[in-house]
């Protein structure tokens, strides 16, 4: 009886085996019948055909990559554009960037005149395949695009945020980061500040006050004041009968106007200038460090602590220090430009320019002939008379075609001159 038991046993394995092998043995003979029919259609031209029986051959395979590609260059063959490009995209969709799909779809947009639309599926994928080749490989591509705005000045500052100081007929005014003007040119000065709701400081004339972005004056300090800062960790630099010094948000004064020049504050911290040498200062007026520093690096906003980073000068040298007056990395520098973001600085060896990281490690050799800090990913640089955009790997983004360039703002426009006329640049990525 055990006999018997073992011996079905072993009838019922086999004929399962038989079973099984025979099924598969049939999907794939109906799976190259329907490959090889789709083939011959396709050399008649009959891509509807073809179409189908790839379909078909889909039911007896799990290789639907392979064969979704086969579709999608059918329908480019057939003339129907749109079912090709979302076939390939549905390839991607369902099993990662694959390279030839992903490089068709970027081609396919670019070529039918719609690279706005490459470039956002590009930036879509790289936001959910961080690191992967393929995406890098194609976001580079997308980088490179952009396009000038419409817009002309005479000047151009360099932007905060979504603002920046333009210049005409030698007076100044505030534009945002497409070139629309916010403020008309009618002033002397201005400045711009981190929240245009605290206002922009203006001189204008012999008064110097803090307007409205409808250009409303809002608030004005009491006595002879010569100039006005922006409004930065509740203290306000301003310059009176000469020295410098610091206002509070409601004008009133918080330090004596005792120095020979100042920067804001940001992160509590700003620099003074007494007897030639600069020493770093909290925000109580008290002083971190005594008067020894040549210079404390400053942006064109008059920060030099933007992400608590300084570069002060000792001995003919530029080095870095924290928030904590602790050294950062080990290097100095005969030149440098203040950072503008969490992003490298672009620093000076030899007369050359490159950049260091906020670890003060050099990241991009001096090799430039000048340079800007990075903001976006971009940094502006100087080579042969000409300036052009670089990326983070040091590879060239935007051609060097301009005589000025300037870095970046939240926005995606930068600040360029040609000649005598200063015009924006858009990056596609940000349009």
């Amino acid at each position: 009886m055990k006999k018997n038991m073992i011996l079905l046993m072993v009838v019922l394995i086999a004929l399962c085996w038989y079973v099984t092998v025979g099924a598969w043995m049939e999907k794939e003979e109906n799976y190259k019948a329907a490959i090889a029919y789709a083939e011959s259609f396709e050399e008649r031209e009959l891509y509807l055909d073809a179409i189908a029986e790839y379909k078909t051959a889909m039911n007896y395979s799990e290789d639907h990559e392979g064969i979704m590609m086969k579709i999608a260059h059918d329908y480019q063959k057939m003339g129907d554009p749109e079912s090709y490009v979302a076939q390939l995209e549905s390839v991607v969709s369902s099993y990662g960037p694959n390279e030839e799909a992903v490089r068709e779809i970027f081609q396919f947009y670019v070529e039918s005149n719609r690279e706005e639309k490459a470039i956002t599926y590009i930036a879509a994928l790289r936001e959910k395949y961080p690191g992967n080749a393929v995406v890098e490989e194609h976001y580079k591509l997308a980088q490179q695009n952009y396009f000038e705005l419409y817009h002309s000045f005479q000047g151009l500052g360099e932007y905060y945020g979504s603002y920046a100081m333009y210049e005409h007929e030698g007076k100044k005014g505030i534009v945002n980061a497409a070139g629309e003007v916010i403020l008309e040119a009618i002033y002397d000065a201005v400045e711009v500040p981190e929240n245009r709701e605290d206002g922009f400081p203006v001189r204008y004339g012999n008064q110097v006050y803090m307007v409205s972005v409808d250009g409303y004056k809002i608030a004005q300090p009491e006595g002879n004041f010569e100039e006005l800062g922006v409004l930065a960790d509740q203290r306000i630099l301003a310059k009176k009968n000469g020295k410098y010094g610091y206002l509070d948000e409601k004008m009133s004064e918080k330090t004596e106007f005792i120095w020979e020049d100042a920067t804001n504050f940001h992160m509590k911290i700003a620099a003074v200038k007494s007897g030639g040498k600069w020493a770093l200062m909290n925000r109580s007026g008290e002083l971190l460090t005594e008067y020894v520093y040549e210079d404390v690096k400053r942006d064109e906003h008059n920060f030099c602590s933007r992400n608590g980073l300084i570069w002060v000068k000792e001995n003919g040298s530029y080095r870095l220090i924290n928030a904590e007056l602790e050294a950062v990395g080990e290097g100095s520098f005969e030149d440098v430009k203040a950072f503008l973001a969490e992003e490298p600085c672009a620093v000076c060896r030899s007369g050359k320019w490159g950049f260091v990281d906020t670890q003060g490690q050099l990241v991009i050799s001096c090799n430039a002939e000048d340079a800007g800090s990075f903001r976006l990913g971009y940094a502006p640089v100087k080579s042969d008379g000409l300036w052009g955009f670089i990326g983070m790997d040091g590879s060239l983004l935007i051609e060097y075609a301009y005589d000025e360039a300037k870095s970046f703002n939240n926005k995606g426009t930068a600040p360029v001159r040609r000649e005598n006329v200063w015009k924006l640049i858009q990056l596609g990525l940000y349009k």
